[in-house]
């Protein structure tokens, strides 16, 4: 607790100086030293008044002690400005607020002093732009009195146009209005953004504008600030926590001490809105980009087994004795495998459809792992006439497992009709407990290529050594975003002619 405080005390904006009742310096931060010169062992045991002027100097003692014995505060618990004495003997002009507490039976006064210096001489330079409009208003009356009608209502004008540019500022909509001088100190500051974000102006008045930016940040924009200072103008975002801001500025004056008007826009919700506009414009291109190839792929891939379906069925009404019914039955079959295989394309465009509308959603219960898997590979085999045979490794060692097993099937029927399509041998179905449910499908067939791998969850992909096999590139990509629905992770190996192994992990 004692290092956080000592950190707050020496990381203070403004100067903090700790005495005891008789007016000797106990402690003094980093911000004090600097605004009156001195380093910390040239005050510290030494009485306050080394750093007051006369006849404040001469006159502490006795306000200490009036104090002590009426209570009467001048400036303790009230605060006031005051007149400071620098190391080098200047003087300048502070704000002083003096609180009195006690630690260990032990009466202490701590002072908190903010440099006004900037501030006066603001207040100066206006006066005098006050000073000289008074007396130019004075010689105009003297030299023009029949027009004090006239001056009378352009005065008032005026007065209405600067209370009508103070709302503007204050209102300013969805930003905020800043006046930097050449140090890029915050001279004015208005808007409604500030406020709608609960910051006080005066809290940023007189310091550094990029006092919030990041360190990358800082350095970018003070080389563009300190360029308007030289004529060029200022356009640019940046990114301030979750807000985007844009800045325009331009110069205000080129004399010595010039300032730069510097407008500040709250962009976020723009940017959000167009970021969004170029997501829906990428996922309306996916979506074009999808249909012209369902469009080129169709006239491929339909248009052999529809030829198919097309001979068949006429040749079909030619056998029209009962001893053709052999020929009958082998078109019939030729018939409904063509339909199963453009049932299967279909579906699969269907299947994604629904992934892209997000109508696919994960519904996990408790799956029977024996019934599940012998009923999958019993229609895998019906579908496939049995030419291959898929072997089933359960090392397990527990009855039920939790997934969607619309999901799992889903996924699973792709695997295994991947492995039977582009292999000779056997197929094996294994699961098994590796750190979590995994289930992999192992196949011994033409495998795919290393420079083919990169590309295999891309739509309408084919590997290169496919040949004529049929395919229109789906079967994966729908896996793998099923698998992203389950929460389930997907992985593969993959050699030429030695096999591929898929593995998902529940």
């Amino acid at each position: 607790m004692q290092t956080r405080y000592q950190s707050i005390f020496e990381t203070s904006l403004d100067g903090i100086i700790l005495i005891t009742e008789m007016g000797i310096i106990e402690d003094i931060n980093s911000s004090a030293l600097k605004l009156f010169g001195y380093e910390k062992h040239e005050v510290m045991g030494q009485n306050i008044k080394m750093l007051m002027p006369e006849p404040h100097r001469s006159n502490h003692r006795g306000h200490l002690l009036r104090y002590k014995e009426t209570k009467e505060a001048r400036v303790i618990g009230i605060g006031r400005e005051l007149e400071g004495l620098k190391k080098d003997k200047t003087l300048f002009p502070f704000q002083l607020a003096v609180s009195e507490f006690e630690s260990s039976g032990q009466v202490f006064y701590a002072g908190a002093l903010r440099d006004l210096t900037e501030k006066k001489m603001q207040e100066r330079v206006i006066e005098g732009y006050a000073e000289e409009l008074e007396q130019r208003v004075v010689n105009r009356t003297k030299e023009l009195e029949q027009e004090i009608t006239l001056r009378e209502s352009t005065q008032k004008a005026l007065m209405e146009s600067t209370r009508l540019f103070e709302t503007i500022a204050q209102n300013f909509p969805n930003g905020t209005i800043y006046v930097l001088d050449k140090n890029l100190k915050v001279i004015y500051v208005e808007g409604s953004d500030l406020r709608r974000r609960g910051v006080n102006p005066d809290d940023i008045r007189g310091i550094n504008y990029l006092f919030n930016a990041s360190i990358h940040q800082k350095k970018e924009l003070e080389t563009k600030l300190f360029n308007v200072f030289n004529g060029e103008s200022l356009n640019v975002e940046y990114a301030s926590d979750d807000r985007i801001y844009r800045l325009r500025g331009v110069l205000l004056s080129n004399e010595d001490y010039g300032q730069i008007l510097v407008v500040e826009n709250n962009i976020t919700k723009e940017k959000k809105a167009e970021e969004e506009i170029f997501a829906t414009l990428e996922k309306e291109r996916e979506l074009n980009e999808l249909k012209t190839n369902f469009v080129s792929m169709a006239s491929h891939e339909f248009r052999t087994p529809l030829s198919s379906i097309l001979s068949s069925a006429s040749l079909v009404e030619r056998y029209t004795e009962s001893e053709h019914q052999q020929n009958r039955l082998k078109h019939v079959a030729k018939i409904r495998a063509n339909v199963k295989n453009l049932t299967a394309i279909l579906n699969d465009f269907l299947s994604i459809e629904k992934i892209e509308a997000g109508l696919i959603n994960y519904n996990p219960t408790e799956i029977n792992v024996n019934e599940f898997f012998n009923s999958l590979v019993e229609d895998m085999d019906l579908s496939f006439k049995g030419n291959h045979q898929i072997k089933i490794e359960n090392n397990l060692g527990k009855e039920t497992i939790l997934s969607d097993e619309f999901l799992l099937q889903n996924v699973l029927i792709n695997l295994l009709s991947n492995a039977i399509k582009y292999s000779s041998d056997d197929v094996v179905l294994k699961i098994e407990d590796e750190g979590g449910i995994q289930i992999s499908v192992i196949d011994k067939g033409i495998g795919v290529s290393e420079k083919d791998q990169k590309d295999l969850f891309n739509r309408f992909f084919r590997a290169s050594n496919v040949g004529q096999i049929q395919g229109v590139g789906l079967g994966l990509i729908i896996v793998k975003r099923y698998t992203e629905i389950m929460g389930a992770s997907l992985s593969f190996e993959s050699e030429i002619n030695r096999g591929s192994t898929f593995k998902i992990k529940l």
